[in-house]
């Protein structure tokens, strides 16, 4: 085996790395090449913070990471003990913030275990796929509310909502994220305006529903949050309602989101709505200490 950092030029191997994984764990790919280069292009520094595990001309194990998060994909039809021999340490070295795991990858989360890293929270995906019994109610919406589209000059106010009127980075498990990193990653091209839901009282943006189409075409929330005045009336449901109607109307085949386990009150609306729990990830960070 030999180790090297990625390039661009290298993306199309790894993922087609991705959708064996995908494959393999989930049944289908869920990721397609511009998927993948969208988190790629987030690494500051390709030669530094990414390595690819290589036998011959087959890759084996790619993995990268960028301020907050990191990834790591190994080929599911290899042993990943000798590889995650090396790429754990590589990513202690780097100070990776965190990894996820799925929960039902125990050779992966003993291998966090076996080097003292750190269990800090789990996370849901609520996935379900649109079929004809699954009947989404309409929103009901305070007196006072105004509902529209994301307008280009928008996207500063959701973000303020986001992170201050709504305290966003409060609940365990989010991240707060600057104005530049959060576009990138929130709400960039692939986020078409006429699918985001901005709730207005007056001039003040008070909620927002932010989200986006993936490749295998499960209409997905990324974000939604209510300022924590308005809580209580009824308008997070309402967001929620309005954004998986617009994206079954687009033509999504399943709809989707995340959520802190810890989160209850946020997992029972959704649950409440009809979505269902499809996977558990386990987030790890590395101890200060690696054995």
């Amino acid at each position: 085996m030999i180790t090297r950092s990625a390039t661009a030029d290298d993306l199309p191997r790894i993922t087609e790395l991705q959708r064996r994984w995908d494959t393999a764990w989930f049944g289908a790919p869920e990721h397609d090449e511009s998927e993948v280069r969208e988190d790629f292009e987030r690494v500051t520094e390709p030669g530094v913070h990414t390595r690819l595990v290589l036998d011959g001309d087959r890759l084996l194990a790619a993995a990268w990471l960028w301020r907050t998060n990191a990834t790591l994909v190994v080929d599911p039809a290899v042993d990943p003990v000798p590889l995650y021999a090396d790429l754990l340490p590589w990513f202690e070295k780097q100070g990776t913030p965190e990894i996820e795991a799925l929960s039902r990858d125990e050779k992966l989360r003993t291998a966090f275990d076996g080097r003292g890293w750190r269990h800090t929270h789990s996370t849901f995906e609520l996935v379900r796929d649109l079929t004809p019994d699954w009947v989404l109610a309409e929103p009901v919406w305070d007196a006072g509310i105004v509902v529209r589209d994301l307008r280009p000059d928008d996207a500063e106010a959701v973000h303020r909502l986001i992170y201050r009127d709504a305290e966003w980075d409060a609940v365990p498990g989010h991240v707060a994220r600057d104005f530049s990193e959060w576009r990138s990653l929130v709400l960039n091209e692939a986020a078409a305006p006429e699918q985001q839901v901005l709730a207005w009282r007056d001039d003040r943006l008070v909620g927002a529903s932010i989200g986006r189409f993936f490749s295998d075409g499960t209409g997905w929330i990324s974000q939604l949050a209510v300022a924590v005045p308005e809580r209580g009336k009824g308008l997070g449901k309402a967001l929620l309602l309005e954004s998986l109607r617009r994206r079954r109307a687009a033509g999504a085949s399943a709809l989707g989101l995340g959520v802190e386990v810890e989160n209850r009150s946020a997992l029972q609306m959704y649950l409440g709505v009809g979505l269902t729990v499809d996977r558990e990830w386990m987030t790890y960070a590395p101890s200060r200490h690696p054995v």
